[in-house]
């Protein structure tokens, strides 16, 4: 059975050390907006610690999925990028969150990482953790 974790980060908390789970994929709820800086700040950590595939839900799916590729370009040169290294990306701006845990735990694939991990970073003020794991359950 897949299970999943998840991570609440608003504007100003620390960002966790998930390192550990690496290679995983990332269902990014976005509920609340924040900075540019901000941002980025989440959007480099996601690459660094090891998103290899991630999906994002919510408002500004399109400025997020800019800054996380960014992110991957600033990591590893394209002209030098080996396929392993390529971070997948998603958005899912007008799809329902557990629509889109389903297609975390039954679709989603990186075509060059086995990837046995998913952590759901869920960007908003409310910690929302026992509906989203009940969500996920369910999907």
């Amino acid at each position: 059975m897949t299970s999943m974790e998840y991570f609440q980060l608003t504007e100003q908390n620390d960002l966790p050390g998930v390192g550990h789970f690496a290679p995983f994929k990332v269902v990014l709820a976005i509920e609340d907006i924040v900075g540019r800086s901000r941002q980025n700040e989440v959007s480099n950590w996601l690459v660094e610690m090891g998103g290899k595939c991630v999906m994002i839900c919510g408002d500004h799916c399109k400025s997020w999925e800019q800054s996380i590729r960014q992110a991957n370009l600033d990591q590893v040169d394209i002209e030098n990028m080996d396929p392993q290294e390529f971070v997948m990306i998603t958005t899912h701006e007008h799809e329902r969150l557990r629509n889109v845990f389903w297609h975390a735990k039954k679709h989603a694939r990186h075509t060059h990482v086995k990837i046995f991990n998913i952590l759901t970073i869920h960007i908003g003020s409310q910690n929302r953790s026992v509906e989203y794991l009940s969500m996920f359950e369910k999907a």
